[in-house]
């Protein structure tokens, strides 16, 4: 016949799963506020580069199901990038000018992440090798480069 748990073994066995779980959440917690931290910053850097770059677009992801988020489409170097925006950083977009989500320039063209930050990274590689450190003394009153504006 099995014997009964010892109701004292039983309680700290409860006790420890319980700190356990409490120090789990914990760093669950931790690990979701450093994403959240990291895709805010992110999202600062992409409205910068969304005012920066003419004819950026904003409008709802029809492929996230949880509401309120969106998509920033921009065009870099003649190729399209485009990251979806939490509602939190909405924010951070009320400059961009909000689309239908049928809007022609609101149109994922396939791209995958490598071949967008491929992209980004070639289009870095021109306007640094086009503009150089001398830019900055080429900025019209738009803050858009005269040089890059002209290509």
């Amino acid at each position: 016949m099995p014997q009964r748990p010892n109701r004292r073994a039983q309680s700290a066995v409860n006790a420890t799963a319980t700190r356990v779980g409490e120090r789990l959440t914990q760093k669950i917690r931790a690990v979701e506020a450093e994403r959240d931290g990291a895709y805010r910053e992110r999202s600062h850097l992409v409205a910068l580069l969304a005012a920066m770059t003419d004819g950026a677009v904003i409008t709802y992801a029809r492929d996230v199901e949880e509401p309120g988020w969106q998509i920033v489409y921009l065009q870099l170097g003649g190729h399209q990038a485009s990251w979806h925006i939490s509602p939190r950083d909405a924010d951070l977009f009320a400059h961009v000018e909000r689309v239908d989500v049928e809007d022609p320039r609101a149109q994922w063209d396939g791209h995958s992440t490598e071949q967008q930050y491929e992209r980004i990274a070639a289009w870095t590689a021109e306007l640094a090798e086009q503009c150089g450190p001398a830019c900055s003394e080429m900025h019209t009153e738009t803050g858009r480069c005269v040089i890059a504006k002209e290509r």
